[in-house]
């Protein structure tokens, strides 16, 4: 799962740099589109380690 977070979060800044290089408006949207995609998947993940109860919870001692 650790892996899958890695690849989700870091993917997101690669496809803004991405997008930011476009030659055209249309193609800068769909870039951008992927990147808020790839985010609620980051968010997916997130949320999945949070109701695990092996994920650490720093709020309990």
């Amino acid at each position: 799962m650790a892996s899958q977070i890695f690849r989700s979060g870091t993917s997101i800044g690669a496809k803004i740099r991405k997008a930011q290089n476009t030659e055209s408006k249309a193609d800068f949207i769909h870039k951008f589109k992927i990147s808020a995609k790839e985010t609620d998947e980051l968010q997916f993940w997130l949320e999945l380690c949070k109701s695990s109860e092996f994920y650490p919870n720093p709020n309990e001692k």
